[in-house]
């Protein structure tokens, strides 16, 4: 991504700025030490998964460059609904790449993190306020099961598109746009 980024710089800013280490370690101190200091990073180890050793970090939180670990600028204004961070599970499948094919599944997930959201330097640590993983998130007593009868699943921590694409209408939020 960074290498189209600097490529095509207008079309590639469409992703945090993201660092692998041991690879990159020059350029992040260096794009580190440029940011002032509300700059936060999400540091994720690249062979973990369901939330394992994801933490949010400051600019001054010292880390250990281990090898297979990934830092990414934190999107600190994401779109909330409700106060809570929400992520988008997007299915695709590709067929070709010469011409690219790809078709979008229609449906997805909304994840929901379970604590509002705030960037309260004291609860950068708490998981349930920042990742929206179902794996993190199931273990919160605020966690709402989504009993799969599509009644009052606008009430609970997952979500179908057509459960978003109602709350962006009630929101006065294009879904059409968003997706396009």
């Amino acid at each position: 991504m960074y290498r189209m980024y600097l490529k095509f710089p207008k079309e590639y800013d469409i992703t945090p700025m993201t660092y692998i280490f041991p690879e990159d370690d020059e350029r992040f101190e260096a794009d580190r030490e440029a940011e002032d200091n509300g700059v936060l990073y999400i540091l994720k180890p690249v062979a973990a998964s369901c939330g394992r050793g994801i933490k949010v970090i400051g600019k001054k939180t010292h880390i250990s460059r281990k090898e297979g670990y990934l830092a990414s600028k934190y999107v600190c204004k994401p779109h909330l609904i409700n106060d809570l961070k929400y992520d988008l599970r997007v299915y695709v499948l590709v067929t070709g790449f010469d011409p690219l094919r790809v078709f979008v599944y229609n449906d997805g997930l909304v994840r929901f993190a379970t604590e509002k959201y705030t960037l309260n330097p004291d609860d950068l640590k708490k998981r349930f306020i920042h990742l929206t993983n179902f794996s993190v998130n199931k273990k919160s007593e605020n966690f709402k099961v989504n009993k799969g009868t599509g009644e009052d699943e606008e009430n609970s921590s997952k979500w179908s598109f057509k459960a978003l694409k109602k709350a962006y209408e009630d929101r006065g939020i294009s879904y059409d746009f968003v997706f396009a």
